[in-house]
């Protein structure tokens, strides 16, 4: 297999422990303690979005990180943000438009996840874990 199907291989598998940081946050905040499912996503995301960058830079960009990791970090919570609009808006479409997936929200996560998944890819490759970081 070549490096960069190896590659995208790698962001989907981290993408896929993400989305069940993710939707597991929702479900389990939602069901356990009654917050609303807004409130419930935006800590899943948090969540995922920390794990998904650590996975990441160990596995899929291990070669093309950065050594000063708080500032990498940074950069990969500001383009997956912007990602997040894509996959948060998706959700929220979702979840107001179907009675069914605001029912069954880990649905509405993983239409979200999807959506945004290439977005996050695309910025993560060429602007988060790249070879040569000018500050």
């Amino acid at each position: 297999m070549h490096s960069r199907a190896r590659e995208i291989l790698s962001f989907a598998l981290v993408g896929c422990v993400g989305f069940c940081v993710d939707a597991g946050t929702v479900v389990l905040l939602t069901r356990r303690t009654g917050l609303d499912l807004v409130s419930a996503k935006a800590v899943g995301f948090s969540l995922a979005v920390s794990a998904t960058w650590a996975l990441n830079r160990r596995f899929t960009f291990a070669k093309r990180a950065h050594p000063r990791w708080l500032c990498e970090w940074l950069r990969y919570v500001w383009a997956n943000g912007l990602g997040g609009v894509v996959n948060n808006g998706v959700y929220l479409v979702a979840i107001f438009a179907s009675q069914g997936l605001a029912q069954q929200p880990a649905l509405a996560v993983a239409l979200g996840s999807v959506a945004g998944m290439s977005f996050n890819y695309g910025v993560s490759r060429w602007w988060v874990f790249r070879n040569r970081f000018k500050h």
